[in-house]
């Protein structure tokens, strides 16, 4: 009787100490971050009456949901999609795009509201008439940059010829962040007969497809731009990471090559293969080092799971297409 009470003396006397303790037995505090692709949106100048959207991503990178409300307040520029309240789970993204019409001549500021977790996105624009003969067009009237490593750039040129009667506006903007106009932007006026024209350099920061599209002037169609960018390499990244996890005598008929793993049969039915290029859901290597279920038993076989920064990596080249580079 006389030990139980030490004991529980002891016990009490040992709460009571921790209890001061703030780094015991308190759970981290879960958090939302917002993640914004664009803080602001520049539509160039548009012809009165006429419209051009703008779009951008929220994405959430915390372990707790993102609340908002995505909110204008300007007559000129409207919510296509993306509007009202929104809830973005932990590792989530909404696509928000943005109408502007402009029912003036004139420049048009306004500020989009996404509620008070996450920053305020500027937009800005002009409307504008082209002198009546007035006409331009552009050649080539799409750029493709192509594939390039995150941190690499490129650039490309356009013309613009006003081929009208009477000068032509011009305003050239690029309408995302990954393209930029090194020369030939802004405003301008070209005489009849007259050109521009606009270098313009691709500097991806992030991995996947870019299209994007670089605005001209009222009237005048925009010109298309498209990249792709990698962050992973298959040869630097991934190669190593199936080497020293997954050969070992088990997987050496085809794991060890580019050409094995993406042109040896799944043991699961279509859709599913080793790898399917841009889908990790139904590539069987990354279903099984996830530990999915969905493809059978962990692998490696018996873990432990490969490090978390691995499996993104395999995750990250599936998504941008599984190259061979």
């Amino acid at each position: 009787m006389a030990n139980d009470f030490r004991l529980f003396i002891l016990v009490a006397w040992l709460a009571t100490a921790l209890s001061g303790c703030s780094d015991l037995g308190t759970q981290p505090k879960r958090l939302a971050a917002p993640q914004l692709s664009a803080t602001s949106l520049d539509f160039g100048t548009v012809a009165v009456s006429d419209s051009a959207f703008r779009s951008f991503t929220l994405s959430n990178t915390g372990t707790a949901n993102l609340t908002g409300s995505a909110s204008l307040s300007c007559p000129e520029y409207e919510l296509d999609s993306g509007g009202g309240p929104f809830t973005i789970p932990p590792g989530g993204s909404v696509t928000l795009v943005v109408q502007f019409k402009p029912g003036a001549l004139g420049t048009f500021a306004c500020t989009l509201d996404l509620g008070p977790n996450v920053p305020q996105v500027s937009v800005a624009g002009a409307g504008a008439l082209q002198a009546p003969g007035a006409a331009g067009t552009t050649a080539p009237d799409s750029l493709d940059f192509g594939v390039l490593q995150a941190g690499q750039t490129s650039t490309r040129t356009f013309r613009i010829f006003s081929v009208g009667t009477a000068p032509l506006l011009v305003n050239v903007v690029s309408t995302c962040g990954a393209f930029t106009i090194l020369s030939g932007g802004g405003p301008a006026t070209l005489d009849p007969a007259g050109s521009l024209t606009v270098t313009v350099q691709f500097a991806p920061l992030a991995g996947g497809a870019q299209p994007c599209g670089i605005s001209v002037g009222p009237g005048v169609p925009d010109v298309g731009v498209t990249g792709f960018a990698t962050t992973v390499s298959f040869a630097s990244d991934v190669q190593p990471i199936l080497e020293n996890w997954c050969l070992l005598g088990c997987h050496d008929h085809f794991t060890g090559s580019y050409a094995g793993l993406l042109q040896t049969p799944s043991a699961y039915p279509a859709p599913a293969r080793i790898i399917v290029p841009f889908d990790p859901a139904h590539s069987t290597l990354y279903g099984k080092i996830s530990n999915t279920g969905q493809y059978g038993q962990l692998m490696p076989q018996g873990g432990p799971m490969l490090p978390q920064a691995d499996r993104d990596l395999i995750r990250d080249w599936i998504l941008e297409g599984a190259r061979n580079n």
